[in-house]
């Protein structure tokens, strides 16, 4: 028998499992991000803040003179 045939034959199980695990998990995140996606309009969001990135300690330092 040819040695790269034989070869080819060793490696066929390896790379039918690679690629039967790849389409599994490829699979299961597919349904995973289908459900995300069906419940996203149902969750609940806030409460938000009014300015974010505005000056927390404003009121404590009054109007800058010493």
């Amino acid at each position: 028998m040819n040695h790269a045939v034989l070869l080819t034959l060793c490696f066929l199980p390896l790379a039918i499992i690679f690629v039967v695990t790849k389409l599994a998990l490829w699979l299961t995140e597919t349904t995973k991000e289908a459900d995300y996606v069906a419940h996203e309009p149902e969750r609940i969001r806030g409460p938000y803040l009014e300015n974010p990135y505005g000056d927390l300690d404003e009121e404590e330092e009054g109007d800058g003179n010493w």
